[in-house]
């Protein structure tokens, strides 16, 4: 999840819970480029099967996604937008949230971390 070089020096990892149709997700807090109240579609398109809201921020398109794998048929009360990285390529995608919670940090070698690498 962290750069060796990093892990090595990074005693607690900050998570950003929050939750979607009843399910509770948590990421990174490193990760969370930006959580948005009320986001608006700038469009709707399919990928593999799945109906993804696009999410006009500057010059990105992010696409929304819900985790379950269901179709975005309205719009959540938040967006979750997530950063990766590939390579030496950015990219940024979202994820719908209900009720966006506190963040807490754990220790680096929690098992909970482990399961989000």
């Amino acid at each position: 999840m962290l750069p060796e070089c990093i892990e090595k020096i990074v005693k607690r990892i900050q998570i950003q819970p929050f939750q979607w149709r009843g399910t509770e997700w948590r990421v990174p807090k490193f990760q969370v480029y930006a959580i948005l109240q009320h986001p608006v579609a700038e469009r709707f398109v399919y990928h593999e099967q799945q109906k993804v809201a696009i999410l006009s921020l500057g010059k990105y398109d992010v696409p929304l996604f819900d985790p379950c794998h269901h179709d975005m048929e309205s719009m959540p009360a938040h967006a979750v937008v997530l950063s990766h990285t590939k390579g030496n390529r950015f990219g940024l995608f979202a994820y719908p949230a209900d009720l966006v919670l506190k963040s807490f940090s754990l220790p680096n070698d929690h098992t909970m971390i482990s399961k989000l690498r």
